[in-house]
């Protein structure tokens, strides 16, 4: 009986050295996702297929931040907005009051995690303000990616995040609605977007009846991501990209053809080359049309109270790549239109296209969307666009 005893302590002792709890995107989280953080920071995959493995007795905290927002556990609602568990075994939790044992999927929030987009006291280009999007969870603030934000014309100049190889891998979650937080005023961003409003708002610009020339059934102004909602793994991550500062308006067969080539391209070669890198991604310059005359006339899609014009369509969407430990960069650059002929195309197009021809791209390709796009090195870019903080480059990202 003595030894019995010892025998099973012994393999109690093993299983809790080795004991683990393995989670598949897929199938262990649920919806409303809640947002998770462990070991300071928030939850991501760490293995070379994506799931995501803790240590037994390893702890993760399970958060509902935002106001009414409370912890469910299974059907039963709870007065907590935060829940600490330890891994127990395989998909098995404990919370740490022993008040709960089971699966991580059965314990959601009562309704969507609140984020937001902070003002810091940092300036960016000039005189417009850093902002910090993520979650607030007991105080500490979870960034998710940077905006420079132009308050005087609701436009946002650039978006900084993080782009890790965990992020080739992502749960399936259902596509949230947009918010504005308290960024645009009395402008209204969701009826700026509606395609009657930019109906109208090119028929005031252009002409009456100009939109019939623009607008169609497949070609409309879309909400074009800066951060993507692809970049992020969980489903409470990717809800954060839905801030109508973290986009701005892009031609849909661009934003559906070459931009989205784009950010499937770089996830996957980030992932194949297991490395850390920081994307600007932003856009420049004011898109035109032309009117009844011909005339090329600047687009927005809508005006301030003072009836100033706000919220412009881009010229242009870029997205620098900085590989910080190499030092290495590269622009890709997206002209947001497909109404230039092709000696506005040249014209637009600054600098030597590095991709066009080179098999150290072979792992990008471009959609033929109609969309002309083309590559920069970090220096030409600079030049052109000068609205990013200034990094030190050594050569080509590849």
């Amino acid at each position: 009986m003595k030894y019995c005893i010892i025998l099973l302590t012994i393999l109690k002792t093993v299983n809790e050295v080795i004991g683990s709890c393995n989670l598949s995107l897929k199938d262990d989280f649920p919806s409303p996702s809640p947002v998770y953080v462990h070991n300071g920071g928030l939850l991501a995959p760490n293995t070379a297929d994506g799931a995501i493995l803790l240590r037994r007795s390893e702890t993760l905290q399970i958060a509902c931040p935002g106001n009414k927002r409370n912890i469910v556990i299974g059907n039963q609602t709870t007065t907590l907005d935060i829940l600490n568990v330890k891994c127990v075994s395989s998909k098995t939790f404990r919370s740490s009051d022993n008040a709960w044992i089971g699966e991580i999927k059965e314990v959601k929030c009562n309704a969507p995690p609140w984020y937001a987009a902070v003002q810091t006291r940092q300036k960016c280009h000039g005189r417009n303000s850093l902002y910090n999007a993520g979650y607030n969870i007991s105080g500490v603030f979870h960034k998710l990616y940077e905006l420079c934000f132009d308050k005087g014309r609701y436009t946002t100049l650039y978006a900084r995040h993080d782009l890790t190889p965990s992020s080739y891998f992502s749960q399936i979650s259902a596509r949230p609605a947009f918010i504005e937080g308290d960024l645009f005023g009395k402008v209204r961003m969701l009826q700026l977007y509606k395609v009657e409003n930019q109906k109208r708002r090119l028929d005031d610009i252009l002409g009456k009846g100009m939109h019939e020339k623009y607008i169609t059934k497949t070609q409309f102004l879309n909400r074009g991501h800066l951060a993507p909602k692809a970049d992020y793994t969980l489903g409470a991550e990717q809800r954060a990209s839905f801030h109508y500062a973290n986009t701005a308006p892009q031609w849909m067969r661009g934003n559906a053809g070459d931009w989205a080539a784009l950010e499937e391209a770089v996830r996957r070669r980030v992932y194949n080359l297991n490395s850390t890198v920081t994307l600007y991604t932003g856009t420049y310059g004011v898109a035109t049309l032309a009117d009844q005359t011909n005339v090329q006339r600047e687009i927005y899609l809508g005006l301030d109270e003072n009836n100033n014009r706000v919220v412009p369509v881009p010229l242009y969407f870029f997205k620098l790549v900085y590989d910080p430990t190499r030092k290495t960069a590269v622009v890709f650059i997206s002209i947001n239109s497909t109404y230039y002929n092709q000696t506005m195309l040249d014209e637009l197009s600054f600098c030597d296209d590095v991709c066009d021809d080179n098999p150290k791209y072979k792992w990008l390709r471009w959609r033929n969307d109609g969309t002309h796009s083309f590559c920069c090195n970090y220096q030409d870019f600079a030049k052109r666009i000068n609205i990013l903080p200034k990094m030190k480059v050594n050569g080509l990202f590849y």
